[in-house]
C-alpha cells in the first residue's frame, strides 16, 4: 500500500495454481505445468488485473521467472519485475517492485491438523518502492511478503478461511489466521511480527462483515468495531478488502482476504474463473 492509501499492488506468485480447472482436472501432473503470476494494481478509480497461466521449466534457486516476469532476491531485498497482460482486454502491467525487509522473518506454522498446509511469514514488515511504466505509477509505502505451500489441494482440507494483516506503530504487524477444515473444526492463529520479535495475538472477538455481490459471507477477528474501506476484489469464491479495525489498541487499516474452498471446487466456479485467466 501507498503511504497515502490510496494505491495498493499485490504480487502472487502461484506454481501449482490453486485457481486452475487444467490443474484441477489433473492433479497428477506437474505442478511446474501450472504456474502464474497473479499481479493485480488498485487505484483510487481503477484497478487492473492479470493472471496468466504458463508452464515453466524450472526454479531458480534465488527466484523464479514466470513468462517475462521475475521475483527474485537481491542484496536481502526482493525485487519483482513485472511483463504481464491484464484480463480482460490485455492492458500492460510494466515495471519493478523492491520490497526491504524491516524485520526478521517469523517461523513457519501449520494450517491444519495434518499439518498438509504451511503458512510462513517472510517479511512481516516491509518497505516497497512500486515503479510502473503501465500503468504509469510510482509510489513508495509498506508492504509484506510470505508464503504458502500445500502438499493437497486447498478444498481437500479447508472448507473456508479468513485473513487479515495490518501494520501496527512500533514497526510492528498483526496477522490474523482463521481456518475451518472440512469437517467443521476450527483453528485460529494470531500472530503479532516485527524487529523485537514475535507473540501470539489473542483475539477472541469475531465480526462480521457484509457480504459480497456473489454473496460470499465474510468475517474477521479484531479487538474493536470493523467496517469495510474498500472491496479490491469481488469474485464467487475470494474476496479481498482492506478494513477499519482496532488491534491491540491501534485503529489501523487492514488487508483481508475471504476465501471459500467449498466453492472453489464448485464446477460453476471453476467454469467462471477461466474469464479472468488467460492461458500462454
Amino acid at each position: 500500500m501507498s503511504a497515502d492509501g490510496q494505491h495498493g499492488i499485490v504480487v502472487i506468485a502461484l506454481v501449482g495454481s490453486p485457481f486452475s480447472a487444467a490443474y484441477a482436472a489433473d492433479r497428477t501432473a506437474s505442478p511446474l505445468r501450472f504456474a502464474a503470476m497473479n499481479v493485480c494494481v488498485y487505484g483510487p478509480r481503477s484497478s487492473r488485473f492479470a493472471l496468466t497461466e504458463r508452464a515453466i521449466d524450472a526454479r531458480a534457486s534465488d527466484g523464479i521467472v514466470i513468462g517475462k516476469s521475475t521475483m527474485r532476491w537481491d542484496r536481502g531485498d526482493i525485487v519483482i519485475h513485472l511483463d504481464e497482460r491484464s484480463a480482460p482486454w490485455g492492458a500492460p502491467i510494466r515495471g519493478s517492485i523492491r520490497i526491504q525487509p524491516e524485520c526478521a522473518p517469523g517461523r513457519a506454522h501449520t494450517l491444519d491438523a495434518a499439518g498438509e498446509h504451511r503458512w510462513w511469514p517472510v517479511a512481516p514488515v516491509a518497505r516497497i518502492a512500486v515503479a510502473l511504466d503501465a500503468p504509469d505509477l510510482r509510489f513508495e509505502g509498506h508492504g509484506y511478503h510470505d508464503a504458502n505451500a500445500g502438499d493437497v489441494p486447498l478444498e481437500k482440507t479447508f472448507s473456508r478461511w479468513s485473513w487479515s494483516r495490518a501494520r501496527l506503530g512500533g514497526n510492528r504487524a498483526a496477522v490474523v489466521y482463521d481456518c475451518v477444515d472440512r469437517n467443521g473444526e476450527e483453528r485460529r492463529l494470531g500472530r503479532i511480527l516485527g524487529d523485537r520479535g514475535a507473540r501470539d495475538l489473542d483475539i477472541a472477538a469475531q465480526w462480521s462483515l457484509p457480504a459480497t455481490n456473489w454473496g460470499l459471507a465474510r468475517t474477521t477477528r479484531a479487538h474493536g468495531p470493523t467496517r469495510i474501506l474498500r472491496t479490491l476484489e469481488d469474485g464467487p469464491f475470494y474476496a479481498r478488502s482492506l478494513l477499519d479495525t482496532e488491534i491491540a489498541g491501534e485503529r489501523v487499516m487492514a488487508m483481508h482476504e475471504e476465501l471459500s474452498c467449498t466453492r472453489l471446487s464448485a464446477s460453476w466456479v471453476r467454469f467462471l474463473a477461466g474469464f479472468r485467466m488467460r492461458r500462454a
